[in-house]
């Protein structure tokens, strides 16, 4: 009976023991890089201004404040879909996360410009160092990138019409008002057709459209004639201005300021 007891105390304490290192072996203790899921969304805004914007991708330490940098580089997997240079630009293929802090932003540039709303294009980012371990289930992170076009540029307005084909400058005020991206100008003429003709405004299908900045015409006037924004020469401040011109060789640059003093949009053709 001793010999059985004495047996079954072994097992006992080798299964014990075994069950400890299997147990150890799951802990992933001390310090380490880590990103915080495996997937993340990052929309932006669609500014169009020609430059790109920060990533915002964020890797992240766990563990006791260091006295010294961590540094880490970072690889990008050849399945993701934005392409480099077109989607996102590598500023740095390695990173530092400062001493006595937690978290940097990895050196990516994404290129808003380039990205088509409703487009989600995806980066998957692996990191790395030799400075401090990287947590393996979360080293690498699909982020999902897309752009946003939040803007409404239903306003009243006063404007200048000026360089026109004939006759002016024409001064006066006016309204700009529409949903999803398609506006009425109170008088798409800015004042010329009732200074040069005595007619009415234009009207029929003619829309002034907008989408994340990018400005042109659609649809046609009360006489079948087309409409197309020749040039912008600013925005992004108190005045838009841009040079317009139609079928019927006519043609003007407009200033239009807000009435209520805001700035508008950065809008190109």
């Amino acid at each position: 009976m001793k010999k059985i007891i004495y047996s079954f105390l072994v097992a006992s304490l080798i299964l014990a023991l075994a069950s400890c290192e299997k147990n150890e072996n799951k802990i992933f203790g001390g310090e380490f890089l880590q990103f915080s899921g495996p997937t993340q969304d990052f929309p932006y805004d669609k500014i169009n201004d020609g430059s790109g914007i920060p990533s915002e991708f964020i890797v992240n330490y766990a563990g006791p404040a260091k006295s010294s940098p961590i540094n880490y580089s970072f690889s990008i997997d050849p399945e993701s879909t934005a392409i480099e240079n077109l989607h996102y630009t590598i500023d740095s293929a390695t990173g530092t996360i400062p001493a006595d802090e937690f978290s940097a932003q990895l050196p990516i540039t994404i290129l808003d410009d380039n990205i088509n709303p409703g487009e989600i294009l995806t980066l998957i980012i692996t990191i790395m160092s030799d400075d401090v371990d990287v947590l393996p289930s979360a080293a690498t992170s699909t982020f999902n990138i897309s752009v946003l076009c939040d803007s409404d540029l239903n306003t009243t307005y006063s404007y200048v019409n000026t360089d026109l084909w004939r006759e002016g400058p024409f001064s006066g005020t006016g309204e700009l008002s529409g949903t999803d991206g398609q506006y009425d100008f109170s008088d798409f003429s800015f004042g010329a057709w009732a200074g040069v003709y005595m007619i009415d405004p234009p009207s029929g299908s003619l829309k002034f459209v907008e989408n994340c900045g990018i400005i042109g015409y659609t649809g046609l006037d009360n006489y079948n004639g087309t409409w197309t924004v020749e040039e912008v020469i600013s925005s992004g401040g108190p005045e838009f201005s841009f040079k317009w011109s139609n079928t019927y060789g006519e043609f003007g640059t407009v200033t239009l300021t807000k009435d209520d003093g805001t700035d508008w949009p950065l809008l190109q053709n």
